[in-house]
């Protein structure tokens, strides 16, 4: 018997082993089995296992982080909850960001033609000044439309803390493609 290799039995004669031709018994069924004639492999079942494998490394490659734009840190540091008004991929609409723990936001999107994101935000910490962690101007998001569509994005808020762009991407890791954020806080816009 070869490692790892089953040996071939003749049901019939239970003597004769045949370690040239090798085949996976079936156990249900086993006067099936005759060492004269070999099964084929099933190609089906060997393609099915490829489309698998591939299926799988595919999924596995997670390691791929998101592309951002470069973070900055400014002194004080801005602010992202409130309320923007703006647009995504050209329908115009209001986003909402309410705070929620440490540097974690929850925002909403309500736009024309019935369009609305919920957004888990969180703004990233970049090197400061000092050389320790400090948040930056780059808030990292995954969105979802209640349809079934969701993906990731990125947002930079300006060194006033008054307007903010970026985009999004549909996918998982995806943070581009599916159109441009751009907003300007809505006292600002009020005030101008």
């Amino acid at each position: 018997m070869l490692d790892g290799f089953p040996e071939m039995v003749d049901a019939r004669r239970p003597e004769m082993v045949d370690a040239r031709r090798l085949e996976m018994v079936d156990a249900r069924r086993p006067e099936t089995v005759d060492a004269r004639r070999p099964k084929m492999v099933d190609a089906r079942r060997s393609l099915a296992c490829l489309v698998l494998a591939s299926t799988l490394a595919v999924a596995c490659d997670k390691e791929r982080a998101p592309e951002f734009p470069a973070a900055e840190v400014f002194e004080p540091p801005v602010e992202v909850h409130g309320e923007w008004r703006g647009e995504v991929a050209g329908t115009r609409g209001t986003l909402r960001v309410d705070d929620l723990a440490g540097n974690h936001y929850r925002g909403m999107f309500e736009g024309g033609e019935g369009r609305r994101y919920v957004l888990n935000m969180e703004q990233l910490e970049a090197p400061g000044p000092d050389g320790g962690a400090a948040v930056s101007n780059l808030v990292h998001f995954t969105w979802q439309d209640g349809r079934g569509d969701r993906g990731e994005g990125w947002l930079l808020v300006n060194r006033d803390g008054n307007a903010l762009t970026g985009s999004f991407g549909r996918g998982d890791g995806t943070t581009s493609g599916a159109g441009d954020w751009t907003f300007v806080r809505a006292d600002a816009e009020r005030a101008g």
